[in-house]
């Protein structure tokens, strides 16, 4: 059997519910190197598959979700008779369709089959560099399609916990402007990638968790088209402004915000990375 003493007190260290280990005796915490796991390949792996469980566990939490307030619920008819409730935070009516924001879920109902096909086309021309695991998560991830008794379909897709609008935390102070322009950053050198132009980023479609600061594109896609100009660049600057408590400071944000995207996504995440050294000093995560 493995022990662990403390380097403390030298008591029995315990397996701490967030990972590693815990002392009960002093409160101290520890990890274990490489060199303690010699000979205990089997309690490794344990381990290893305990963390990876943990990590699913608390993206998939959504008790700590605090923002989240139930504002409403609509109910629709599906085919086969049944009722579908939708209790949401937000709801927005647009040309074709009804976007929800509901507790784990983002819904569209579209008023036909058809567009709900062109959305589900634009989606599926998205494709992502093999090193870059993580990279979907910042775009919509499909969970059902239902049909409902007048033909109407909805799509349903996943909202990770802590996930809301950018514009509903606005405005920003600089600091807190740097990540979330970041973030888009990333957005549009994926649909670069891509070879798509998405054409509707705003601060209503970029949505952002503010503890992890990491950000997604959600709206509508049935305006998918192929990459032949700047648009989404252009539509991160302005989106960035409609979001800034204050562009005036530091004064490298003011010049790129107001500047014209560089040749490409690349180039101009390259740029935006300059503003983040010269301007920011470094990148430091800053709470909100």
């Amino acid at each position: 059997m493995l022990t662990y003493k403390c380097a403390s007190c030298g008591g029995q260290m315990e397996f701490g519910g967030a990972g590693g280990f815990a002392c009960p005796f002093c409160g101290s915490r520890a990890f274990m190197s490489d060199k303690d796991f010699e000979g205990n390949e089997r309690f490794r792996a344990k381990l290893l598959s305990y963390y990876k469980s943990e990590a699913i566990r608390k993206e998939s939490d959504y008790t700590k979700d605090r923002f989240w307030e139930m504002r409403g619920t609509d109910t629709y008819t599906l085919a086969s008779g049944q009722a579908l409730n939708i209790e949401y935070m937000d709801k927005q009516i647009n040309t074709g369709y009804t976007f929800y924001i509901a507790r784990q879920t983002l819904g569209y109902v579209f008023e036909t089959a058809k567009e709900a096909a062109v959305f589900k086309q634009g989606l599926s021309r998205l494709a992502f560099p093999p090193a870059d695991t993580k990279l979907a998560r910042s775009f919509p991830e499909l969970k059902s399609e239902l049909t409902l008794e007048d033909q109407r379909t909805v799509l349903v897709y996943k909202r990770n916990p802590i996930f809301y609008p950018a514009s509903l935390f606005a405005p920003y102070e600089s600091v807190h402007l740097a990540w979330i322009i970041s973030r888009m950053e990333n957005i549009c050198c994926a649909l670069a990638y891509a070879g798509i132009t998405h054409g509707g980023i705003s601060p209503d479609t970029v949505f952002i968790n503010p503890v992890t600061h990491e950000g997604a594109l959600f709206g509508d896609w049935r305006n998918v088209n192929d990459l032949t100009d700047k648009t989404d660049l252009i539509s991160l600057r302005k989106t960035a402004i409609e979001l800034a408590r204050d562009t005036a400071e530091p004064k490298e944000l003011y010049r790129f915000l107001n500047s014209r995207p560089a040749s490409d996504a690349f180039e101009d995440f390259k740029a935006w990375d300059k503003v983040i050294v010269e301007g920011f000093g470094e990148h430091n995560f800053v709470k909100m």
